[in-house]
């Protein structure tokens, strides 16, 4: 068996605990069966007592009846001369043998004194003359005076056996507690000697150990040299440090020399996105003068002086939408914005969607705050709520009705954003509310993602967790983005 510090404890604390706690109940034990014979003789002697008392009315009681023919008083004889047997009956476990023989003599000498009582009174109640009960009469008096002689004798004698026994206990008591006090003494020096033995070798080690730490941490990479302590965790632990040493020691080297080969790999690496970037600039130039946003403003301006002079009011309209959404878009995305400006893009875009959808979009704005003063990301709200138009209204044929709601709560300034359209289920909610979900498009105009949006939010506020989202499949979907309350830099 592995000689553990864990082991040693436990036998450290077998060898002090159990004699120690042998001892103690041993005298618990002894102290309880000295309370418990004291109560019995206390019991003893209290019936003893109340047999003499018993037997003093009994007597007191004869001699009224005897001297005034009552009734009651011969009834009340009888009554207390019961009582006394009975209980003189109950002492039949006496232990000493002495007190036993007491106890008979005093039985046989109450039986006695019932007989001759019992007589007197029978001759009494015949009305003979008095010499026909006297005699009777005196020998029940002189039984009487010998059971109260009995009664004092049993008293002394039952004292006198508990008082040598109570002795015998004081004694073994005395040897009890002098033993318990011996094995404490013995207990604390052996307890001394074991823990300064025990704390002499697991500081040395813990010292070694400790020493060659601050090597280690200074690149001296010795291992720890000294004897067993006969401990095994702080020999596994001393093993296991040793063990570690050699094992960082084989590492470094390793890192050493790889360390080379990694800068010139990086070096290789750096030149290679070099050439990346430069061919992703390329292809951005590329994309950019494929469209040029001053020839379709122009554009579209001259189909909207197109629209005013064939009277075409909607189609003027919707031009200046469509200009309206692309120009802030060129613009915003780069730059923050107010709630204000989201709004008015929204509702551009809520007019073209009207226009197309007519009866079958209602929207709805509700707030009751300076949107002037609060600032977020270009581009924030216009995503979610063509999100709701092409996922939650435009699969319904009855279509819905799409909703934003503005108001403050606590430090944040709330905007809810919420439809009655299909709804999501629980395996699409998880996903858009995870990274998985940051290159999926949520709608057609801007082509950004929930991530995208949800990222430059928080980026502008350094702050976490201001967008939430609710949904049931077929009761709709609902938005909630946090606004903090403080001033950008």
């Amino acid at each position: 068996m592995k000689n553990s510090l864990r082991r040693k404890f436990i036998i450290f604390a077998l060898i002090i605990i159990v004699p120690l706690a042998t001892s103690n109940i041993t005298a618990v034990f002894t102290n309880r069966k000295i309370n418990d014979n004291y109560s019995i003789m206390l019991s003893k002697l209290n019936t003893i007592n109340e047999i003499k008392n018993l037997l003093s009315e009994s007597a007191d009681n004869f001699n009224k009846y005897i001297q005034t023919n009552n009734g009651q008083c011969k009834n009340d004889y009888e009554r207390y001369l019961d009582e006394a047997l009975s209980k003189v009956n109950s002492l039949k476990e006496i232990s000493d043998v002495e007190s036993q023989y007491i106890l008979r003599d005093l039985i046989n000498t109450l039986y006695s004194y019932k007989a001759e009582g019992d007589k007197t009174i029978e001759l009494y109640g015949n009305r003979g003359p008095i010499d026909t009960y006297y005699d009777h009469y005196v020998s029940a008096k002189e039984v009487q005076s010998y059971c109260n002689i009995y009664i004092t004798n049993l008293t002394d004698s039952y004292i006198s056996y508990n008082d040598s026994i109570y002795k015998n206990y004081e004694v073994k008591e005395r040897n009890i507690n002098k033993i318990i006090i011996l094995y404490i003494v013995l207990a604390l020096l052996i307890s001394s000697l074991s823990t300064l033995f025990f704390i002499k070798n697991i500081s040395l080690k813990l010292k070694q150990l400790v020493k060659a730490s601050k090597k280690v941490a200074n690149g001296d990479f010795e291992l720890v040299e000294g004897e067993n302590t006969g401990i095994y965790e702080l020999d596994l632990l001393s093993e296991a440090f040793n063990s570690m040493t050699k094992d960082i020691n084989i590492y470094i080297s390793s890192i050493k020399r790889n360390a080379e080969l990694e800068r010139k790999v990086i070096d290789d690496e750096i030149t290679i996105l070099k050439y990346e970037n430069a061919l992703k600039l390329s292809q951005l130039k590329v994309l950019q003068s494929q469209i040029n946003p001053h020839f379709l403003f122009n554009t579209l301006n001259c189909i909207n002086q197109t629209a005013i002079k064939e009277n075409a009011a909607t189609t003027e309209e919707l031009i200046k939408s469509v200009a309206g959404i692309l120009r802030y878009s060129l613009t915003m995305m780069e730059r923050n914005a107010t709630l204000k400006e989201e709004i008015d893009l929204v509702k551009q875009y809520i007019f073209i969607q009207k226009v197309r959808y007519d009866d079958r979009v209602t929207f709805i704005l509700d707030f009751k705050i300076d949107l002037s003063k609060v600032k977020v990301p270009g581009m924030t709200l216009q995503p979610f709520v063509e999100n709701a138009f092409i996922h939650g209204i435009e699969p319904k044929e009855e279509g819905g009705n799409i909703g934003i709601f503005i108001y403050e709560e606590d430090e944040y300034t709330m905007v809810r954003i919420e439809d009655s359209g299909c709804g999501i289920d629980e395996e699409t909610l998880t996903r858009i509310s995870s990274e998985e979900n940051s290159g999926e498009h949520i709608g057609h105009t801007t082509g950004m993602g929930i991530k995208s949006v949800i990222n430059r939010l928080e980026l502008l506020y350094d702050e976490k967790n201001l967008f939430s989202i609710e949904s049931k499949k077929g009761l709709g979907t609902k938005i909630y983005l946090k606004i903090p309350k403080k001033e950008l830099m």
